[in-house]
């Protein structure tokens, strides 16, 4: 048994060593010669002086949880720190615990039901063997999200910043299948990211981790547990449990603490500098790399509100995870919206994003739409960008790079809306490839009635007699294309061209504020006699645009943009006469 004199000058040496650039790995001792009744020490940060500071541990026992479960060491805490914070906090979890400057492990679990002094230790054999898991993300960006597992261990409280109550809920909603829970409050890393290349960390200093990075952020806070030259490890269990990841580690400025309510207090710190990537999320703590650094999507979202005169632009990066991609990518656009405005009730909102990617031949998906809702406008409009995002996530061919998102958006009060009245053709009696002006009455929401002249190119295969067409919105689904069979086809077609296909309707997709002139479906043929006499019409029709040295190419589908979102859905007649 060591006297107190030797104690006490290992707690001191632990005090002087520890806050030095560590490079290599500290000696453990395994978990079979942990014993109850040992005392040891642990070292964390608790306040804004950024000092390690010791605190006392005694070890109660050791648990096993079962099969398939890892080992965990039961411990008490105590000494001038514990009791300044009123027991273990949240924030304090990866700190390490020594005996007889031995490291056994990282704490982990604080038992708030027994004891706010009472916590758990994940042992330190458990968390050295996340080094040696395989890092497929770093060489394969596609790996996908380990399944979640069900068990009691504790993850990570989640900080953010810049999102307000409405995207906070939309992000929460979005990102709680995934495993992230409990969100708090955080200071913003801010835009302007500061990359360190050199950096260190030591046993018991403050380590972040960011799945979002800039003027929002999304991540946790904890405490290194151990430091292997450029390996760390910490924590003490998982942030999200997602196994292999790609994510931020960041440094982290330790605020001070705050007391709760039956001991549940916490360290606030906020996610820092970019020193690396978190590689690995597993139940017995992260592990990541100094000085490699994840790969990441940057977004800028440009905010131009007409109704507060304002023009806001943001910038985050999105850790690369095709998981996460999508919910986070559209939940940044909504903040931003929420954050420029304020007030999305009955308002209406332009966006237009332009996605860089290599699953288009010019190498971008664009798209743009105006969206009116009112209770909130920002919900309905990143709708179209979740799906973009979320579609070129779902490549089952081939991985699919995203190298940027740009989003514009102007956002306008009340609402910009216009019903459909009249629509009255200017010639009585028209030929197919003939071209007739639509004189389109609508009605705006609370104004006058406007008319729009919109030219309509009749159908090479029109029949003769009354030809009838359908007048919409764009957003509408278009009856000609409608599925008579009534249900859902399978494909033929490999998996690659039907991407393909996927990716081309998404971009030939209708706008809310187009006006769409197409014919009714009703009119398209059944029988094989309706298909060659359709085909007869063509053929005629074409010869004598031809003789006209009119162009034969006509969309028997046209649309023309418009200043308002529209709501309805008339017809028009128009009489077809011989060729």
């Amino acid at each position: 048994m060591r006297s107190l004199f030797q104690k006490l000058f290992l707690s001191v040496l632990m005090i002087l060593l520890i806050p030095q650039a560590v490079s290599a790995m500290a000696e453990i001792m395994p978990l079979n010669q942990v014993k109850s009744g040992m005392s040891g020490v642990g070292y964390t940060i608790i306040d804004n002086t950024g000092q390690i500071q010791p605190f006392n541990v005694e070890i109660v026992g050791v648990t096993a949880n079962g099969k398939g479960s890892a080992s965990m060491i039961m411990a008490r805490a105590s000494g001038d720190l514990i009791n300044k914070t009123g027991g273990v906090l949240q924030g304090m979890s990866g700190s390490p615990i020594y005996v007889d400057g031995k490291l056994i492990g990282a704490l982990a679990i604080g038992i708030k039901e027994m004891s706010p002094y009472t916590f758990f230790i994940t042992p330190i054999e458990s968390m050295i063997k996340i080094w040696d898991l395989p890092d497929k993300r770093a060489e394969d960006r596609i790996a996908q999200i380990t399944e979640k597992e069900n068990s009691a261990e504790e993850k990570s409280l989640i900080f953010f910043s810049g999102f307000d109550s409405n995207s906070l809920n939309f992000l929460q909603n979005e990102l709680s299948p995934l495993g992230f829970k409990d969100f708090f409050a955080a200071p913003s890393a801010g835009s302007n990211t500061i990359i360190k290349h050199n950096a260190s960390l030591v046993p018991g200093a403050a380590v972040g981790v960011a799945v979002v990075y800039g003027d929002f952020t999304v991540g946790a806070t904890g405490t290194v547990t151990a430091v292997d030259n450029e390996r760390i490890l910490g924590f003490g269990h998982s942030f999200a449990h997602s196994g292999n990841v790609n994510y931020f580690m960041t440094d982290s400025a330790v605020l001070g603490p705050i007391s709760g309510v039956n001991g549940n207090g916490m360290r606030i710190a906020s996610v820092g500098n970019i020193i690396g990537r978190i590689n690995q999320d597993r139940e017995a703590g992260i592990a990541g790399i100094l000085g490699k650094f994840p790969t990441v999507v940057p977004i800028t979202v440009r905010v131009k509100n007409n109704a507060l005169n304002t023009d806001e632009t943001y910038k985050a990066s999105i850790a690369y995870n095709e998981s996460l991609i999508p919910k986070l990518g559209a939940s940044i656009v909504y903040a931003a919206l929420s954050r420029s405005a304020d007030c999305l009730e009955n308002s209406t909102i332009k966006i237009n994003f332009n996605i860089k990617t290599n699953v288009t031949e010019n190498g971008t998906i664009s798209r743009q739409n105006m969206f009116y809702h009112d209770t909130d406008a920002g919900q309905v409009s990143i709708v179209e960008i979740l799906q973009a995002l979320n579609l070129i996530c779902s490549n089952v061919t081939a991985e699919s790079d995203i190298y940027d998102i740009e989003v514009n958006a102007e956002i306008n009060g009340g609402r910009q809306s216009a019903s459909l009245v009249s629509a009255v053709p200017d010639k009585k009696v028209v030929k197919p490839g003939d071209t007739v002006r639509l004189n389109v009455t609508i009605q705006p929401y609370r104004k006058p009635e406007e008319t729009i002249t919109i030219p309509y190119t009749v159908p090479l295969n029109a029949r003769e007699g009354n030809f009838t067409l359908n007048i919409h919105s764009g957003a509408l689904v278009q009856s000609t294309q409608n599925n008579s069979n009534g249900g859902i086809r399978p494909s033929t077609e490999p998996p690659s061209k039907e991407y393909e296909k996927r990716i081309r309707s998404f971009l030939n997709m209708g706008r809310n504020d187009q006006i769409v002139i197409e014919p009714n479906a009703t009119l398209s043929p059944k029988s094989n006699k309706e298909r060659k006499a359709e085909l007869k019409r063509v053929q005629k029709a074409q010869e004598r645009l031809e003789r006209l040295g009119r162009s034969t190419n006509v969309s028997p589908i046209q649309r023309l943009d418009s200043n308002y979102i529209i709501d309805n859905v008339i017809q028009a007649s128009i009489n077809v006469g011989k060729i």
